[in-house]
């Protein structure tokens, strides 16, 4: 009996192993650089050296595209008093369904005293909308959220909570802000999301 239980964990211990494979195989792990590609897409320059993942994260696609969602300034305490501006970004990539929207912390060195000196927590709080970009949706505006997935569609009446232009997602709720939703805008009083 002792030899029938030992044969019967060890196909289960197999199978596990081949199914765990099999599961790791479908995602790929999004890099440092993978981010600073995006970060510099929205106009500044970072190099995957200033960028810091505070957990893994994975994608469903081996190169996905990345969108910036949110940017804000960390202070100097949290990162034990290292010179130099620390900005928390947050991420998704642009297919939804590729990946989970994840955090990453960029890391901006203090100015050298032969320069000028910029103002890196503003400009990385810039990132998110290109210079050119116009804004088409301000936050606090009242707009229609058009979900869709080739069976069912649904509009909901919501209120922006970020700022946005055409083709971004932002945040967005319903005006009771009991349920919120990340969407892409079309307009300046229409937004769409898959589901």
């Amino acid at each position: 009996m002792t030899a029938k239980w030992i044969g019967v964990l060890a196909v289960a211990a197999i199978n596990v192993a081949g199914w765990s494979q099999s599961q790791l195989q479908d995602r790929f792990a999004i890099t440092a650089d993978q981010v600073a590609r995006a970060v510099s897409a929205g106009g500044i320059e970072v190099a995957a050296e200033q960028v810091s993942l505070p957990a893994n994260v994975v994608s469903t696609e081996p190169n996905p595209v990345l969108d910036v969602l949110s940017v804000e300034p960390l202070s100097d305490r949290w990162f034990g008093g290292r010179s130099g501006a620390h900005s928390w970004v947050k991420l998704a990539c642009r297919t939804p369904g590729e990946c989970l929207p994840f955090y990453a912390v960029v890391s901006r060195p203090t100015e050298s005293p032969g320069r000028a000196p910029s103002n890196s927590r503003t400009s990385l709080a810039a990132l998110k909308l290109k210079p050119n970009a116009e804004i088409s949706m301000r936050a606090g505006a009242h707009a229609m959220l058009v979900m869709d997935d080739g069976r069912a569609h649904i509009k909901i009446a919501v209120v922006t909570l970020e700022n946005g232009v055409v083709g971004h997602r932002i945040r967005v709720a319903t005006p009771d802000h009991k349920q919120v939703y990340v969407a892409e805008v079309v307009n300046e009083s229409l937004l769409r999301k898959s589901f």
